[in-house]
């Protein structure tokens, strides 16, 4: 059921409310971890200094460097970190169903590319890593195909289904009468907007856009009938509707790091840093303090002993009166013992990094010279931790978005036309290759290494103990594993010729 303009705004300012807590948490979290983002409590203006309270940065540069790995880890651009699959084996080695998989599937990872996916994803990767919660918008584009719009936290509201998943998303938007007729048509603004716009006054007018599921039992009939979700734009002054459209799929994705039951937004490693940082910074003020006593102490000499004022430049001469022995000296007689603090602060600063996962990111320059075998392992094995704590991601954010594209794509006409053999399925999978999954599947061909390894000896005693494997299956299931090109491995239609021209040429000779 579409909403009323009034439902449209209690619900989001319901919403809101309910979001209040959360709002003070975010804002210590920009505080010490995102300064550039810290506008969610405070007003502030643009081009402004926003950490000017902020005198260590290890957990920005730490929330930085993890959002900059998710981004090569998750979705690197030089390379197809997703694969569609049937989710059955033997139909996806089916030569022809393989290649139109294999050619839809680089046609989508182009269209990302050429799309502004690639900047945006890198906002939502900072929010996710920060605040717990990113939020990305997709929607189609008339040049790009898709275009993609990162969403701040601080300005959207969401609301959760009946099985714990992110549904419906709200958001309120500051507009001027001129961009409100740049967007919507001079036409579609109401009499309110239009003199606005004709007198050339820039008012700013409030507009609560909401992006939620369609009831589907309503009788509601109009444009959106035919679409699973609506966006719906209102005024908040006067309750005038601007627009109303459908959507196949939500154009809105939210991601969260992790999730307490009960809670509708995610708690990420800025929020586990917090503590830490919040005390680093405090410890730093007060390093400074002691380094500035230890560099420019206070002194302290005899009443009437010296003639004023007291000189302590370079160079600089003090006379003092005859017959007075005392001495300009420090107040402080005992060493202070700056290098303590910095060995503490260090330690702090470790916690930090630990919270953002650096370590599993990084390999220590410490220690014995490892081989490049050592370091591919102890690389697989830093990955291997790191993927649990990212398994949310491929369900919330990359299967909705790649799901999405596919269905624009489709209605597009995009894709080469679909063989016969998948004219049953009812649907498509994703499979995932990007260096983390695949780190997720290396034991599998570690697996198979090893089995193949310790059959050796008995294969040179009994040669026929191969006759057991299926060696074609074993290689394309390998090469898989490792992330081969697949458009490098022939069909199996022209690997039975090159067998047969073969065993011809054996036969003649």
């Amino acid at each position: 059921m579409k909403l009323e303009p009034i439902q449209l705004i209690e619900r989001y300012d319901k919403l809101k409310a309910d979001r209040a807590v959360w709002e003070s948490h975010w804002q210590e979290v920009a505080d010490h971890v995102l300064p550039n983002k810290s506008n969610i409590l405070r007003f502030n203006v643009a081009g402004s200094k926003r950490n000017v309270t902020l005198l260590d940065n290890t957990a920005m540069m730490s929330n930085e460097l993890l959002a900059g790995a998710l981004h090569g880890l998750l979705t690197n651009p030089y390379g197809i970190w997703f694969d569609l699959t049937t989710g059955h084996p033997e139909l996806d080695s089916n030569d022809k169903v393989r290649f139109w998989l294999q050619d839809s599937t680089r046609r989508m990872h182009n269209v990302l590319n050429d799309s502004n996916f690639q900047t945006e994803v890198h906002e939502y990767y900072i929010d996710l890593c920060g605040f717990g919660t990113g939020c990305i918008s997709m929607e189609e584009d008339q040049e790009l195909i898709v275009r993609f719009a990162g969403r701040f936290i601080g300005t959207f509201v969401v609301e959760e289904d009946s099985k714990g998943l992110i549904c419906a998303t709200y958001r309120e938007i500051e507009w001027s009468a001129r961009q409100l007729v740049q967007e919507f048509g001079i036409e579609n603004v109401g009499e309110k907007v239009q003199k606005a716009y004709e007198k050339g006054l820039e008012d700013n007018y409030k507009v609560i856009h909401g992006v939620y599921p369609k009831d589907k039992s309503s009788k509601y009939t109009g444009p959106i009938t035919n679409f699973d979700y609506i966006s719906q734009y209102v005024i908040r002054d006067n309750n005038f509707e601007l627009k109303v459209e459908g959507f196949n799929e939500s154009p809105n994705i939210v991601g969260r790091w992790s999730k307490v039951s009960g809670e509708k937004y995610g708690r990420g490693p800025g929020m586990t840093a917090l503590p830490e940082a919040k005390i680093i910074n405090k410890m730093t003020e007060t390093i400074i303090k002691a380094a500035q006593k230890v560099v420019d102490p206070p002194l302290q000499m005899p009443d009437e002993g010296f003639i004023m004022p007291i000189r302590t430049k370079p160079g600089g001469f003090n006379y003092y009166r005859a017959g007075t022995t005392d001495r300009i000296e420090p107040v402080f007689n005992k060493e202070i013992r700056v290098d303590f603090g910095y060995e503490a602060m260090n330690q702090h600063r470790e916690r930090i990094r630990q919270a953002f996962y650096v370590d599993q990111l990084l390999l220590s320059n410490t220690g014995p010279q490892m081989t490049a075998t050592e370091v591919t392992q102890r690389t697989e094995e830093r990955m291997r931790l790191l993927g649990p704590m990212l398994g949310r991601q491929n369900s919330e954010f990359l299967s909705p978005m790649i799901n999405r594209l596919f269905k624009i794509m489709d209605r597009r006409g995009i894709f080469l036309p679909i063989p016969q053999e998948l004219a049953k399925i009812k649907g498509l999978s994703v499979q995932y290759s990007s260096v983390i999954a695949r780190m997720q599947r290396v034991s599998e061909g570690q697996n198979i290494d090893r089995t193949m390894a310790a059959l050796q000896p008995f294969v040179a005693f009994d040669p026929s103990i191969v006759d057991n494997f299926a060696g074609d299956k074993a290689l394309r299931r390998i090469a898989g594993i490792y992330g081969f090109p697949q458009d490098m491995i022939r069909d199996m239609a022209d690997v039975k010729k090159i067998r047969e021209a073969k065993q011809a040429a054996q036969q003649e000779m």
